[in-house]
């Protein structure tokens, strides 16, 4: 007897939610136990329903695909796979990639919509390894992510360019301090627990402080000391209440 595998679309884009639902149809064993419009109701759906396959937008009004699978990367004890999606270009797929079974581009393609379904197919019935044991989203220090500028443009961020993120309370928001000088805003809902789960390598030393390990060289009466193009900051500060986490991580004596 075949297996059926439940489905949740999330896309705030109803009529590419739509198109998505209708190629679905093509496949009889996939069943479609959800439509979200939004990452709330999205969550929501996940937890209620616990499908087999999730279609994720890549950008949500609120959040980032990505975070909302951080949101709900410690209730995933299911096997599950997700599918980001996105109308923008190839570029975003590498800086995706560590967090996704597959990708599609809109419009989508009959034939790759076929590849995507017959590896899935193939993936889940061979390996039964839950979400909650890929690293999600914790991804390699090589890793990118993706910036709305204020302009509306989006801007990739490799984790190697930022030295430290720091938080400007006038705009309630985190900012990253880049290698090239630059200073990039990120979006109001990011929080200091999403950047740090984000890259093993981002460590929270202060309230308003989140440093890039590869950077830091040392810490001098509460002071970080970073390495070249960072050496001259002297703003970076470790906190009492933060200090005992650094230590219990990384020191060895």
């Amino acid at each position: 007897m075949e297996e059926f595998y439940k489905v949740v679309v999330i896309d705030d884009e109803k009529a590419s939610a739509l198109a998505l639902v209708e190629q679905l149809k093509n496949y009889p064993r996939f069943h479609v136990d959800g439509v979200a419009h939004d990452a709330t109701s999205g969550i929501l759906m996940i937890k209620k329903y616990m499908p087999d396959l999730l279609f994720l937008d890549v950008e949500l009004p609120e959040m980032y695909g990505m975070e909302l699978l951080s949101e709900v990367r410690n209730d995933i004890t299911w096997n599950m796979r997700v599918v980001f999606y996105t109308a923008h270009d190839k570029y975003m797929i590498n800086a995706l990639r560590h967090s996704a079974f597959d990708f599609l581009l809109k419009p989508i393609d009959r034939k790759e919509f076929d590849v995507v379904i017959s590896r899935f197919l193939l993936d889940y019935e061979t390996n039964s390894v839950p979400l909650e044991q890929n690293d999600i989203p914790e991804v390699s220090k090589e890793s990118s992510f993706m910036v709305i500028l204020p302009t509306g443009e989006m801007r990739m961020v490799k984790s190697t360019e930022v030295g430290f993120f720091r938080y400007v309370s006038e705009r309630k928001l985190w900012e990253a301090v880049l290698s090239s000088g630059e200073n990039v805003s990120l979006r109001r809902n990011v929080s200091a627990d999403f950047l740090c789960s984000f890259n093993k390598n981002f460590i929270q030393v202060h309230q308003s402080y989140i440093v890039n390990m590869d950077y830091l060289v040392m810490i001098h009466d509460s002071n970080c000391i970073l390495c070249p193009p960072f050496d001259e900051c002297s703003e970076v500060v470790i906190s009492r209440k933060y200090k005992k986490n650094l230590m219990d991580r990384f020191c060895v004596f």
